[in-house]
């Protein structure tokens, strides 16, 4: 017998976070919201927490705007809690903790840096929690970046699968990355340091189902860049698994879509959702800087 596939429905509730220090303006269904009314070298130690909760709340928040020098972006930055090990990038001069993302014009590649669905550096013992992105310069069109919550995905999925899923490790590398990467571009990606490429390769066990640090809301921890295995699967037994919760997750419904623009900052929680941001805008530059928040090992 045929059967129609059921659309997500029902479970969706993104109601715009209540701070008295910004207005919080939602994106889409899923997730996401745009911040307005602050700039955020101004915002106090009170509006930082705040904006924190609502952070968690939307997954992924956005200011138009800001237009920021790499202090201003560091200083704020440092303010949303230690910094992160990058795992790939190495920082501006003067400022370390700032990574250029940056592609040029005349560049023309296969494989980009962040080009598929992903959570930052989950290969890590101790993944980054909070990314910090900011845009200098981009393309007239193209160049969007798309989250995934992975928190409602999970919600999304049937008791008895959830049952299934609870106490299994995903094992997150970046070889297969590392791999591909070298064999697009004729060239190994620069890890910075041999201790960070072994590392990488090595990769981590995290849980499948993990647990939010800040809310204790369950989230899949899956990623179609980095996931590797499964703990105590064969290859053929875990792929599967791990190819339809990828596609689970980054169905529409659970998704929302960012066009960005010059001066515009965006943060989102790496602990509940992937992203991912096309190679779909040759010809024309994008300059974009970075940061990232530690955050402690996946429980």
């Amino acid at each position: 017998m045929w059967q129609v596939r059921v659309s997500p429905c029902g479970d969706f509730d993104n109601h715009p976070f209540q701070s008295n220090h910004f207005t919080c303006e939602p994106l889409a269904a899923a997730m996401g919201a745009e911040v307005v009314g602050v700039r955020l070298p101004e915002l106090s130690d009170e509006g930082v927490a705040s904006l924190k909760q609502a952070l968690w709340k939307h997954k992924m928040l956005y200011l138009r705007d800001q237009h920021l020098s790499h202090a201003e972006h560091e200083e704020f930055a440092a303010r949303l809690g230690p910094f992160a090990v990058d795992a790939y990038t190495q920082g501006v001069p003067g400022h370390r903790e700032v990574h250029p993302i940056i592609k040029e014009a005349d560049e023309v590649t296969p494989s980009l840096f962040g080009g598929g669905w992903h959570t930052d550096s989950p290969f890590l013992p101790e993944p980054p929690s909070i990314t910090f992105l900011r845009q200098v310069e981009g393309p007239p069109y193209g160049g969007d970046t798309t989250w995934a919550n992975c928190a409602l995905a999970y919600r999304h999925l049937s008791k008895t699968y959830q049952d299934m899923l609870r106490g299994l490790r995903v094992h997150m590398s970046a070889a297969n990355n590392f791999s591909t990467q070298a064999f697009l571009r004729g060239e190994p990606i620069d890890f910075g340091t041999v201790e960070k490429r072994e590392q990488g390769l090595k990769g981590s066990y995290h849980p499948l189902v993990r647990t939010h640090p800040e809310t204790g809301e369950p989230s899949l921890y899956i990623c179609d860049t980095y996931a590797a295995g499964i703990e105590g699967m064969t290859t053929h037994e875990a792929k599967p698994l791990i190819d339809y919760l990828v596609q689970h997750t980054i169905q529409h419904a659970f998704t929302c879509r960012l066009r960005w623009k010059p001066g515009m900052v965006c943060m989102w929680d790496n602990a509940a959702t992937m992203h991912l941001g096309p190679n779909d805008y040759d010809g024309f530059r994008r300059e974009m800087y970075r940061t990232t928040t530690s955050g402690g090992a996946p429980f």
